[in-house]
């Protein structure tokens, strides 16, 4: 006894451009899509401001982006732990403002970069502890630090700033 399959009907293909088939492919590949909107953003910066890639132009970007690496590099480990951090913000915010407060009361940079990393650690410390070992959500933690940090904050700053 033999069993037979029907035959199915041959699928009708959609006539595409060339162009349009390339750029699925492209954007098929993460890696190629991320790269390519990347360079897509870098020539629109460079058409809007032509100091964009200037040798001072990288040195200012690099400059400025080494605190949002670092930031993104911690909030990463964060994520993959499959947690989230709300009061990375405040974290920093009061960080920045504790080592610039040592600094212009002229304080030495390395014991100001210090204080900022120690306090840091201190907020991210007790997010992690209450955490892990209180068992509280992550989501709970770190939106009662946040507004603890804002409430110091805002009693600490007020509306002064640092220049």
């Amino acid at each position: 006894m033999t069993v037979t399959t029907p035959d199915r009907a041959p699928v009708a293909e959609v006539p595409t451009s060339r162009g349009t088939r390339l750029v699925d492919r492209v954007f098929a590949m993460r890696e190629l899509a991320i790269l390519a909107v990347f360079l897509v953003m870098i020539a629109v910066t460079q058409a809007g401001n032509s100091a964009f890639l200037s040798e001072q132009g990288i040195k200012d970007l690099l400059l400025n982006a080494t605190i949002l690496v670092l930031v993104a590099t911690g909030q990463s480990l964060v994520v993959i732990t499959r947690n989230v951090d709300l009061s990375v913000g405040s974290t920093l915010g009061i960080s920045a403002f504790a080592a610039g407060t040592y600094l212009h009361g002229g304080g030495d940079p390395l014991l100001a970069t210090v204080l900022a990393v120690l306090l840091g650690t201190g907020f991210g410390l007790l997010n992690g502890l209450l955490v892990s070992l209180g068992q509280v959500p992550a989501l709970v933690v770190t939106l009662g630090t946040l507004y603890i940090i804002r409430g110091i904050d805002s009693i600490w700053v007020g509306s002064r700033q640092i220049t």
